[in-house]
């Protein structure tokens, strides 16, 4: 009986030595800081950040997948997909053999879609004769995800103008791309189209389905650009506004065909410095616009020749004929 006692006592000391080493334990545990969770990725590139704060990346897994994702002004990703048409050899080794440039959403067309496009270099950084171009088109309210990919390896495969500002979120969540051959792109000097307008305007929709096909052969052709303020107002025609005090609706016109229609660039347009009668040495700068109703405001400061604020002010128009509807 003294036997049994004894070895009770000796495992229940055990036990309570052991419960007790798991509670520090776990004590240390909690009083210890988190300890991030290692990234799954060789590289990632440089943030883009949209208005909101929200910033795009594209990230080189350690399961050699190409990932774009997206984070938000916070630090949480709240978007993150595979690339499905990139395989693991055409993922670059260096970072730097991969550029992105990014179209943010637009307050007035998309505010919640973006689109990026990427370059990949598969030969060498100076020459790039040969590349892979990808469009990728997120909507970070839907999560949904479409890519086109672009394969360039001699002057006839197809490509698309890729410096900043060359795509444009368009009318009815569309995107504008301006492609052609990448002998036609690079006619002029430089590398994947920089400075080259292409032989073709192509309106895609969000899933890279197209809405339609203009040529570009006119010597003068126009179309817009995404670094300006514009507002689409259908498939052609937007309304353009300029920081300097410009406004104007503006017509997409690419070529011949367009001119023997009687199509012109610029609808109407309305100069504020010379529509306000402004001083030679005045200067104007735009700070807001918008179109309510089938009318266009702009509000527009007016600053003297030192840069001295004057005055602020409001204008009108109708958008069909451009008529001025007071301030």
């Amino acid at each position: 009986m003294m036997m049994n006692t004894t070895y009770r006592e000796k495992s229940l000391g055990i036990l309570s030595v052991c419960l007790l080493m798991a509670c520090f334990l776990f004590s240390c545990k909690k009083d210890t800081p988190d300890v991030p969770e290692k990234k799954n990725e060789k590289w990632r590139t440089q943030a883009k950040t949209d208005s909101v704060g929200n910033q795009y990346y594209v990230v080189n897994t350690l399961d050699n997948t190409l990932e774009i994702r997206v984070d938000n002004k916070d630090g949480k990703t709240i978007f993150s997909e595979v690339c499905p048409t990139i395989d693991s050899t055409e993922i670059p080794s260096d970072m730097r053999n991969l550029i992105v440039d990014l179209v943010a959403p637009n307050r007035f067309i998309n505010r919640d879609q973006a689109s990026l496009s990427l370059e990949i270099v598969l030969d060498d950084l100076e020459t790039r004769n040969k590349y892979i171009q990808l469009l990728a088109n997120i909507d970070l309210d839907s999560k949904k995800f479409y890519t086109k990919k672009y394969k360039v390896e001699q002057p006839l495969d197809w490509a698309y103008v890729t410096f900043p500002y060359s795509l444009v979120q368009w009318y009815g969540n569309s995107l504008l791309v301006r492609e052609g051959t990448d002998k036609d792109l690079n006619r002029g000097g430089g590398y994947m189209g920089l400075g080259q307008r292409g032989t073709q305007l192509v309106c895609y929709e969000r899933d890279f389905s197209i809405r339609y096909t203009k040529d570009i052969d006119a010597s003068d052709a126009y179309y817009p650009s995404g670094n300006l303020w514009n507002i689409p107002i259908n498939n052609y025609e937007y309304m353009l506004f300029l920081n300097d005090g410009y406004v104007g609706r503006m017509q997409i016109v690419t070529s011949v065909e367009d001119k023997w229609a009687g199509k012109q660039a610029v609808i109407w347009r309305d100069n504020l410095k010379e529509t306000n009668n402004i001083p030679a040495d005045y200067s104007i700068k735009i700070t807001d616009y918008n179109i309510q109703n089938n009318v266009v405001s702009a509000s527009y400061n007016i600053y003297d020749e030192k840069g001295q604020l004057k005055e602020k002010r409001t204008r009108k128009w109708s958008i069909g004929n451009g008529m001025p509807l007071g301030s």
